[in-house]
């Protein structure tokens, strides 16, 4: 049953754990290229986190448009030389709904939204000591990390990397931009944009908030343009009634977070 798209000024933000890398009901969703894709990983977690992902993208999208979800024809071009390795967009069925795709560690969220472009990012906190890359922050944020707690050191820093990473993926522009080109605020503090330097700077404002993630994990959200309300949902209970052969479109909603 169609849903339709999200309102605009809202987001719909749906988490799902890494199942099997060989589900054969969710390869069936998929394209006939990221069929070939898929069967190109060697490692059975990057297999299973592509199908995962693309299978709950189609999925998700398939429920809110009333189609099928090997019916939903996606394109992605480069920002920068127009190759086709950029930010994926829906094709087919026309319809002003954009998304953003992350993953890490056994999680993947997407993020949807009408009308406004999206960025999604989530990384699993895993110690770094000495080998953070400090190359990814700006001065101001390198002097916030290495002033904090050495124990606290990593969270902090993904704290800003994923906040980084969602405004390019909501830009297009990925990790054709430097980073450290970027400031957001500290991670103890609300996520804002504070300055872009150069010239990727979006037109339109972009507004950033933290997600809530699960634990050990940390995950952030951009848009351009006005704020947005982000609803979160399970996607679990989207795909495992797909993994088990009885499909259906579920929407179990967690929350409501205001993105300022």
């Amino acid at each position: 049953m169609a849903t339709g798209p999200p309102g605009e000024g809202t987001c719909q933000v749906w988490w799902a754990e890494v199942g099997s890398p060989d589900d054969e009901r969710l390869i069936a969703l998929l394209s006939a290229p990221e069929r070939d894709r898929h069967a190109g990983f060697t490692d059975p977690h990057s297999r299973a986190t592509h199908l995962t992902a693309r299978a709950l993208t189609r999925s998700v999208l398939a429920g809110m448009l009333g189609t099928t979800a090997s019916e939903l024809r996606f394109e992605a071009v480069c920002r920068q030389c127009g190759g086709p390795h950029g930010k994926p967009v829906l094709r087919a069925p026309a319809a002003p709904v954009s998304f953003s795709v992350a993953h890490s560690g056994h999680w993947c969220a997407v993020a949807f939204a009408s009308r406004t472009e999206v960025g999604v990012d989530v990384e699993r906190i895993a110690v770094r000591g000495r080998d953070l890359p400090w190359r990814a922050l700006s001065p101001v944020e390198r002097a916030v990390v290495a002033a904090t707690d050495a124990r606290d050191r990593t969270a902090a820093f993904i704290r800003y990397w994923t906040r980084k990473e969602a405004l390019v993926k909501a830009t297009g522009d990925g990790l054709t931009v430097d980073p450290a080109t970027i400031t957001v605020t500290a991670p103890d503090q609300p996520a804002r944009l504070r300055r872009w330097a150069g010239p990727s700077r979006p037109a339109a404002r972009p507004h950033l908030v933290d997600l809530d993630a699960p634990t050990g994990y940390a995950a952030a959200l951009a848009s351009l343009g006005g704020p947005l309300v982000v609803s979160t949902h399970d996607g679990n209970s989207l795909l495992d009634p797909i993994r088990s052969g009885v499909a259906g479109f579920a929407s179990t909603h967690i929350s409501n977070k205001l993105l300022t």
